[in-house]
Formats: structure tokens, sequence, C-alpha cells
């Protein structure tokens, strides 16, 4: 609406510079009339002239030069008198080509509009901002053909990168990225999820060209979660899993932990780790905790029921320091617990010297304590000395 209202205002300014000077031809109709209807009197007049400078030369008054030029100058006179009046008919009569013009203006601008302007994008504009990451089938399409049109509008290919790997078509993700990469060559997201793109096209192989699109990613942007998740899957096939470790644990970083990305690059780290023939963590991780957790068979539980692991400071606010989740289904288990599953920023395990760990078998999914969840809680241990090994069976209800 507010397009197509900005339109009707250019149109109507665009209608009075047209106008203008047929309005001001109009203005000096009345006048033109009046010098159309003294017409005739200025030619009487100098026929008169003329008369009277014949006889003036026949007696003798004037010379035949003298003559000549009056002649000249009253015709001259003559000829801009009736040149005034033609003009003005003329404004008067021109008045019929205005709604031509105007109506030749609008056509021209609503065509020239459709094929330079701006109006598919709009439109697809609102319906981005309608449908948000939903997209229908003939958003894609209509951004598709629009992206063919305007292939420099890098947001296009990205949409339609990110739609394809929605569907698991990451052929085509692979081209639409590319074609993103052209644009902006040094764009970490596209390079990141690109290289991505190729490792899914190849078999999940780190072919010649997903190395080479793996490097430039990690050559612009070290810390792309993205790239370093690749490149501790390079690390893990090349069996350097201490490589992996360090990748992976950099991909963590900044992760909900949460989140399915965060605990599938956990459980990348404790398999690394374990095949390392070292469950501890690898040099420079700082403080941890070692612990091998269960639960209680008595319990009644389904293995897709979740397990929220929470180290708690001791006489500290109830915020964890570190929290991990896991599926039920995974116990009994054996996991390190460092400062890469911090909750926040800046609070870290060597903060604090007393601790508790807290794990609980959730009953309805949700990380906040409910009626019907079972737990088990540690006694307060010391991490000064920068390990913790425990040692915890779930086997108590909780209470609030």
């Amino acid at each position: 609406m507010s397009l197509w209202l900005g339109i009707t205002l250019l149109l109507l300014l665009a209608a009075l510079f047209v106008a203008f000077p047929f309005f001001i031809g109009r203005h000096s109709v009345t006048e033109a009339d009046q010098a159309n209807a003294s017409e005739q009197t200025n030619i009487d007049i100098f026929r008169d002239q003329q008369a009277q400078y014949a006889q003036q030369h026949e007696s003798g008054e004037i010379s035949a030069e003298q003559y000549a030029q009056m002649i000249a100058e009253a015709e001259q006179l003559l000829l801009a008198n009736t040149a005034s009046v033609q003009q003005q008919i003329a404004a008067r009569q021109g008045i019929w080509l205005l709604p031509i013009l105007l109506l030749v203006v609008a056509l021209a601008s609503v065509l020239i509009y459709r094929s330079l302007g701006a109006g598919p994008d709009q439109r697809i504009a609102e319906a981005l901002a309608g449908q948000q990451s939903n997209w229908s089938p003939e958003l894609i399409a209509s951004i598709d053909q629009r992206a063919k049109q305007r292939p420099n509008n890098i947001y296009y290919w990205t949409i339609l990168a990110e739609d394809a790997v929605a569907r698991e078509d990451m052929v085509a993700a692979a081209g639409y990225f590319a074609q993103g990469i052209r644009l902006q060559p040094d764009e970490s997201y596209l390079l990141g999820q690109y290289a991505q793109a190729l490792f899914f096209v190849d078999a999940n192989r780190f072919s010649d060209r997903v190395l080479a699109a793996m490097d430039r990613a990690y050559a612009v942007d070290p810390t792309n979660q993205t790239v370093l998740g690749l490149k501790g899957i390079h690390a893990f096939q090349e069996q350097d899993y201490r490589r992996a470790v360090s990748y992976w644990q950099s991909a963590a970083r900044g992760l909900n932990p949460a989140s399915e990305s965060w605990q599938a690059l956990q459980n990348g780290i404790q398999q690394a780790r374990q095949l390392a023939g070292d469950d501890l963590p690898v040099q420079g991780d700082g403080p941890y905790i070692a612990l091998s957790l269960s639960i209680d068979p008595a319990i009644q539980y389904s293995a897709d029921q979740l397990v929220y692991i929470a180290v708690v400071e001791v006489d500290g606010p109830p915020m964890p320091i570190l929290a991990r989740k896991l599926s039920a289904a995974k116990l009994p288990v054996e996991l390190v617990l460092t400062n890469n599953d911090a909750l926040m920023i800046g609070r870290r395990l060597g903060d604090v010297s007393t601790v508790k760990v807290v794990a609980r078998l959730s009953s309805t999914g949700s990380a906040t304590p409910q009626q019907g969840d079972w737990q088990a809680v540690s006694a307060p241990g010391d991490i000064s000395s920068g390990e913790l090994k425990l040692a915890l069976k779930i086997d108590k209800p909780y209470r609030p």
C-alpha cells in the first residue's frame, strides 16, 4: 500500500510538471483573443503607412533609401504582431495534447517500474515477514525466479541455500552457497556452510575440494563453529584424537548446553578421549570433574528420558557453574565435566573451591525440577586441586 501510494504521489507531481506550460498558455487566452481581433487593424495600419510612405517618396520628402527602410520596419512590426497572436492561438488550441501526455507519462512510468523497479522484491519481503522461517514452496519459487533476475542479491542465494539444506538437497545448497560466496568471498557463514554442504555431497568424505573449502573458511574465521566441527571430524578420521578434541571444544564454546549441537560435540569429545586412551581433559583444559553416573535399576524409566547434570557452588548462587544434558539410554556412563560445560561466560570452575554435583532424571523433559523426578546429590567436594572424581547413582525422588 505504501509503495503504490508513493508511486501515485510521484505521478501527480509529474502531471503538474507536464501540465504547467499548458496552463501558462491558457492564462493568456484573453489577451490572445484581443490580439487576434486587432490583427486586421494592424494590417490596415501597415497599408496606411505604406501608402503614406509612397506619397512622401513621390513628393520628394524622403529618398528612395529612406522609403525602403521605413517600409522594412513596418513589415517587421507587422510580422512580430502576427507571430504573437499565432503563438497564443496555438497555445489555446494545443490543450487537447495534455491528457494524452499525462496518460503516456503514467503508462511509461508503470512499465519502466515493472521492468526495473523493486516491486517483486517488496512482495517477497512482505511474504518473508509473514512466513518467517516456514517458507512455502510458492515463496521459494518466487525467490528462485527473482534471484535469476537479480543475481547480485546475496540475500536471495542465502535463503535458497538454507531452504535446500532443510530439504536435505545438499547439491543445490552447495550451488547456492557458491553463488553467495561469489558476491562476498570472505563471508564466514557462507564459507563454512559451503564446506559442510560439499562434505555431505561427497558422501561424508574429505575430498580435495572439501579440504580446500574447509581450509579457506578456517583461514577467514578460525572461530567458525561449523568449520571447527568439520576440522574435528577430519582429525578424528585421521586418528588425531587430541586435535579432534581441541577443535570440538572450541566449536562448543558459546553454544547452549541444552542444544543438540552442543550435546553432539560433547559426545564426540568423549569418544575421542576414550579412543586416545585418556578419558581426562587434554592439557590446558583447566579443572575438571570425572563423574561416574548410573540409575538405580529399581527405578522405572524410559530410554528417551533426559538426565540433567549440574555443578553448583556450595554456599554460592543456585545457578550452576557447569551443566550437561544427556538421554537416560546413555547411562551408566563415565564422563568428564570441564569449563567447556560452563553456562555463563566469566564464571568458571577454577573460580570456586567447593562444589557439589546434582544429577536428575526428569519425568517431564524440563530442565526445571518437577514432582516425579529422581535425583542424586553428591557431598561437597574440593576442586581447588584442579580435579574431582565422583560416583553418583540416581536413586532418590526429588523433594522441593
